[in-house]
């Protein structure tokens, strides 16, 4: 996550940890502006209050399901990216679906691990 403009939350790069359910600020300071540029200059993922990346490490899913773990992989990215889009509508906050980056931009402003590869930028915020 690419939090920029949050109340109660100091602009960076938070990566989220399932075991303690919690964000852990990876980088400081506000990555928007360079994330849109990694985003093919795509204006609104600089605008939005917070940018959702979606990651994923492939080996985890292909190691049981060989190959066609690729495809699950994709297939849960869709849930989980469809339940934010829905959950922010339910908010009255706008979203965009991003799909167009550099990914090796995107890894290197992210400081990502060599295993996480980025599949979909969403900037969320508030409708203008």
């Amino acid at each position: 996550m690419v939090a920029g403009d949050i109340q109660d939350l100091s602009p960076g790069v938070y990566r989220y940890e399932p075991d303690e359910h919690q964000l852990l600020r990876t980088i400081e300071g506000d990555k928007r502006l360079e994330l849109a540029d990694a985003a093919v200059w795509q204006d609104f993922v600089g605008e939005g209050a917070v940018v959702i990346v979606f990651t994923a490490v492939y080996e985890r899913t292909t190691d049981k399901y060989g190959d066609r773990g690729i495809r699950y992989v994709h297939i849960e990215l869709g849930h989980a990216a469809q339940n934010l889009c829905l959950q922010a509508a339910a908010m009255d906050l706008g979203v965009i679906t991003v799909g167009a980056f550099y990914d090796e931009e995107v890894v290197e402003l992210l400081d990502l691990p060599g295993d996480k590869q980025p599949l979909y930028i969403i900037p969320v915020g508030r409708k203008q």
